[in-house]
């Protein structure tokens, strides 16, 4: 008996290393994000010294980080953030708005790139996209006296519409007329 029951194991382990073999992928290497790609560039050309350690900032998030940014919302109301489109989406935008309900947070495995700040980074009225880098863990609260929507670091690029091709909604009016799904949440 035991002589069968040792190949009967060795075969359930066998098996099982095949079913689990993802579990032993890695994170892909930083030298092939695009994202780092191109803060390796700019660094190499910063000259200002606040450039210089916002980029560096930006560098180590990337190799230290998930694989997917994530974002939490800890306002009062719904925060509109980007994701990667559906693969329904018949839009020309690179990615596609989302919601994220007070008080939730980005599912782990889904790639929050940025947030749409409706009144602007520096609440100057002025709608824009602010783009995140992978591996970043991004809060989003809003500020008690103004109402304007702060986040926990600094941003690597913010877009007015026009300059990337991404949806910026002009106005409120617009946002508003808009579908908007729920990204996916822890």
């Amino acid at each position: 008996m035991k002589l069968l029951t040792n190949p009967v194991i060795a075969l359930m382990l066998i098996c099982s290393l095949a079913i689990a073999q993802p579990a032993w992928a890695n994170k892909p290497p930083v030298t092939s994000n695009p994202d780092y790609i191109a803060i390796t560039k700019e660094l190499t050309a910063a000259t200002d010294p606040v450039e210089i350690a916002k980029l560096q900032f930006e560098k180590y998030i990337i190799e230290t980080g998930d694989s997917f940014a994530e974002c939490r919302n800890l306002t009062a109301t719904p925060l509109i953030v980007y994701g990667k489109k559906p693969k329904l989406d018949t839009s020309t935008f690179d990615n596609a708005l989302y919601t994220i309900p007070a008080g939730q947070t980005t599912n782990e495995d889904w790639n929050c790139q940025g947030v749409y700040l409706s009144n602007g980074l520096d609440n100057d009225g002025i709608p824009v996209a602010a783009k995140i880098v992978t591996g970043t863990q991004l809060v989003a609260t809003s500020n008690p006296e103004t109402g304007a929507v702060e986040l926990n670091i600094p941003v690597a690029k913010v877009f007015k519409q026009g300059e990337v091709n991404w949806n910026i909604p002009e106005s409120a009016e617009v946002l508003a007329t808009l579908q908007i799904p729920q990204a996916p949440l822890d």
